[in-house]
């Protein structure tokens, strides 16, 4: 059975959902045994912030105050914030196992007492994490697959991911994107600018006639072929931000190729 504190049932009011609140809350014990901050299941460290101290009314993602993000793969990631000051016990790129211990639940961020803020994300967007309380991921890894668009070819076959091909045409530029399940947008090198995230088969990502230079994918690995150069390196993305893409400015892509992590 996966588990974030000892404790688990030592919850407080806060639930999922309420007031635009983004996770469960879990409360401390004076029994500071229980305190201790584990990893709901196994998986590899992509965030761990700490050093902050409590910062009542901050926002964004300072209001986590100290936190870790894990991923567990096939789309799965859960976070753990207001951490302890000077606790947290991973590193960015570290595997932890389930119930390794990461931290010691603090109150640090825009916390009023100590307490483990605890989300669940699935492809890059935030699910009800109360059911994994006790319970663990289905990291089955699923068929998924992806597609290209280009001036010469139109539609190319369907691409799955993991699989050692990638979606393009070396010499022809891609302008637009099909993807299921994960998040994702495209920068269209014509009108210079990020196109709106798409998450479904029934939309695509990009314009139709104007090349792309960049791709941005949340919860996979994907890597980017420059038509007229080479493959550039991997990049993951495992959450809403900015940062991170595969492409150059200016340098339009002719292949895509997507895998897990």
């Amino acid at each position: 059975m996966a588990r974030v504190i000892y404790d688990s049932n030592n919850r407080i009011t806060k639930h999922y959902g309420n007031n635009g609140h983004t996770g469960v809350d879990l409360g401390y014990s004076s029994n500071e045994e229980y305190n201790k901050v584990f990893a709901h299941s196994s998986g590899t460290v992509v965030a761990a912030v700490d050093g902050y101290d409590t910062m009542h009314g901050s926002t964004n993602m300072l209001s986590y105050g100290n936190y870790i993000d894990i991923d567990h793969g096939n789309g799965y990631k859960t976070r753990y914030a207001h951490l302890l000051k000077n606790s947290v016990r991973v590193s960015v790129g570290q595997s932890v196992n389930e119930n390794t211990q990461i931290a010691v639940i603090g109150e640090t961020g825009n916390a009023y007492g100590r307490h483990l803020h605890f989300e669940v994300f699935r492809n890059g967007g935030r699910i009800n994490p109360e059911p994994y309380l006790t319970q663990a991921f289905d990291v089955t890894p699923s068929t998924t697959t992806y597609q290209s668009h280009d001036s010469r070819y139109g539609w190319n076959p369907n691409v799955t991911i993991n699989s050692n091909d990638y979606a393009g045409n070396f010499g022809y530029n891609i302008d637009a994107v099909y993807l299921d399940t994960y998040k994702m947008r495209v920068h269209d090198m014509v009108k210079n600018q990020w196109l709106p995230w798409v998450q479904n088969r029934n939309d695509y990502a990009g314009n139709i006639g104007n090349a792309i230079d960049g791709i941005q994918i949340e919860g996979v690995a994907y890597r980017a072929h420059i038509n007229g150069g080479g493959w550039l390196d991997w990049v993951y993305k495992s959450d809403g931000t900015a940062e991170g893409y595969a492409g150059i400015y200016g340098r339009a892509i002719d292949a895509i190729q997507i895998k897990s992590m």
